[in-house]
C-alpha cells in the first residue's frame, strides 16, 4: 500500500520571531525549573539508579544459580524485588551466562539515559511541530510535568525506558508516512516486559482508517505478545505462579501502586476495599470512551490524545510512566484551545499552565494520583468540546 507523503496534519501558521522567541525562553524556564527543584541535594537524592539494583540482583541471582523470583521472596534488593514476567526472566537468564553479564548494569543505564534525551526530541517534534524552540520547549515540558516526571525517569534507570523510547521512535513512521510495523513491533516487546504497554493498540485503533487497514501486521505483533505470557503459563505453569506470586507481593502488598487514580485511592482509608477498583474501571471507561470520540480532532493533535490515554489506562502508572505523557497532554491542551494547529506562542502558554499546575499543586504523596487523572481528564473533554464546536470547514480540514 502506498503511504501518504505527509500524514502529520496541518502545520502550524507562519510565525513570527518574538512567538518562537517566548518558546525559546519558557521552555528554557521549565528546564531550568527541573534544575532548580529537582537536582538539588535533597529526597531526591535517593532515587539515583533506584530501579537499577532490581535488575542487576537478577543477573546475579542466576549467575550464583538462583531463581531471582524464590530471592525476591526473601530478600527485596533496595526494595524493589525483581518481577519482570517469565518471558524477560528468560532474557536475564541468557544475558547472566552470556558475555553480557559484566556490563549489564551499565548497558542499561547507557539505555536509559539515551531514552531520556531521545523521548522528548522524538515527541516534542512529531506532536508539537518542528523548530528548536518546540524542541526545547517540549524538553521542559517532560522533564518538568506531573512533579519532575522527566528527571524522575533520568534518575531511576527504569527499563521500561527504553520501551518508551522504542515506542516514540515507531512513530515516527506511523505519523509521517502512515507506516505501523514498527509502532506493532514495539508495543509487542515492550508488552512482553510489562502487559500494560498493550494499551498502546489503541492508538493504531483509532488514529485512522488507513492503520486500521494494516489488520495483518497489528494481529501478528499482537499475537507474538500473547505468546509471551501464554507459552510459559502453558509449558511453565510453576514459573508463571512464582512470577504472579511475586507481583502481587510487591504492588499490593508493599503498596507500590503508581502515581496513577488507583495508587491514590488505594492510599485514602476511608472508602470501602473495592472503591480503587471501582474508580480505576470507572475512569478507564472514560478514557476509553473519550477516545471514541476524537474522530474530529486533527490526526497528530488525535494520535497525541491517544498516546496520553494509553499511558493513564495503566492502573499502577509511575511518574516514570507519565513522562511519556507530558508533551501528548501539552499537545492536546494547546490544540484544543486554537482553531488549526496551534502556535508556539499558544504551545508555550500551555507548557507553562500544565507545568506548573501538576508542580504546584502535587503533593509528592500518593494523592497527586488525583490531579494528574483530573487534569488528563480534563484536557481531553476540552479537546473533545472544542472540535465539536468547529465550524464543518474546520472539521473537514482537520479530518485525514
Amino acid at each position: 500500500m502506498s503511504a501518504r507523503p505527509d500524514r502529520t496534519g496541518r502545520q502550524p501558521r507562519t510565525e513570527g520571531a518574538g512567538a518562537r522567541l517566548a518558546a525559546l525562553a519558557v521552555g528554557l524556564g521549565l528546564l531550568w525549573a527541573a534544575a532548580a527543584l529537582f537536582l538539588t541535594p535533597h529526597a531526591w537524592a535517593t532515587l539515583y539508579e533506584r530501579d537499577l539494583p532490581a535488575y542487576q540482583s537478577a543477573i546475579d541471582a542466576f549467575a550464583a544459580g538462583h531463581d531471582p523470583y524464590q530471592a525476591a521472596q526473601v530478600r527485596r534488593a533496595h526494595g524493589l524485588p525483581f518481577i519482570a514476567p517469565p518471558f524477560v526472566w528468560l532474557l536475564y537468564k541468557l544475558a547472566a551466562h552470556s558475555a553480557l553479564r559484566p556490563v549489564f548494569g551499565t548497558a542499561l543505564m547507557i539505555a536509559g539515559e539515551a531514552s531520556v534525551v531521545a523521548l522528548p526530541a522524538v515527541l516534542g517534534r512529531l506532536l508539537l511541530g518542528g523548530g528548536p524552540e518546540r524542541t526545547v520547549l517540549g524538553a521542559g515540558m517532560f522533564f518538568t510535568a506531573f512533579l519532575g516526571a522527566g528527571v524522575f525517569t533520568a534518575l531511576v534507570v527504569n527499563n521500561g525506558t527504553p520501551l518508551y523510547a522504542l515506542i516514540a521512535l515507531g512513530l515516527i513512521p506511523a505519523v509521517t508516512r502512515g507506516r505501523w510495523l514498527g509502532f506493532h513491533l514495539a508495543v509487542a516487546l515492550a508488552t512482553a516486559f510489562k502487559p500494560f504497554y498493550a494499551a498502546f493498540w489503541l492508538v493504531p485503533l483509532l488514529a485512522d482508517a488507513e492503520a486500521l487497514r494494516q489488520w495483518r501486521s497489528l494481529g501478528l505483533a499482537v499475537a507474538a505478545a500473547a505468546a509471551t505470557y501464554v507459552v510459559p503459563l502453558v509449558a511453565a505453569p510453576a514459573l508463571m505462579a512464582a512470577w504472579l506470586q511475586t507481583l502481587v507481593r510487591q504492588t499490593v502488598g508493599h503498596e507500590r501502586l503508581g502515581d496513577n487514580l488507583f495508587g491514590a485511592m488505594v492510599a485514602q482509608p476511608r472508602h470501602a476495599p473495592w472503591a480503587p477498583y471501582a474508580a480505576q474501571i470507572a475512569f478507564s471507561a472514560v478514557l476509553v470512551g473519550a477516545s471514541l470520540l476524537l474522530g474530529r480532532l486533527e490526526r497528530r493533535q488525535r494520535i497525541a490524545a491517544l498516546v496520553m490515554v494509553a499511558v493513564f489506562l495503566n492502573p499502577r502508572a509511575m511518574r516514570y510512566d507519565l513522562s511519556m505523557a507530558a508533551i501528548p497532554l501539552l499537545a492536546v491542551a494547546a490544540g484544543a484551545a486554537t482553531r488549526g494547529a496551534p502556535g508556539a506562542l499558544a504551545q508555550a502558554f500551555w507548557a507553562a499552565v500544565l507545568a506548573g499546575a501538576t508542580i504546584v499543586f502535587s503533593t509528592d504523596t500518593p494523592a497527586d494520583g488525583f490531579l494528574y487523572a483530573g487534569v488528563a481528564v480534563a484536557v481531553l473533554l476540552a479537546a473533545i468540546i472544542a472540535s465539536h464546536a468547529a465550524s464543518p470547514g474546520e472539521r473537514l480540514a482537520g479530518m485525514p
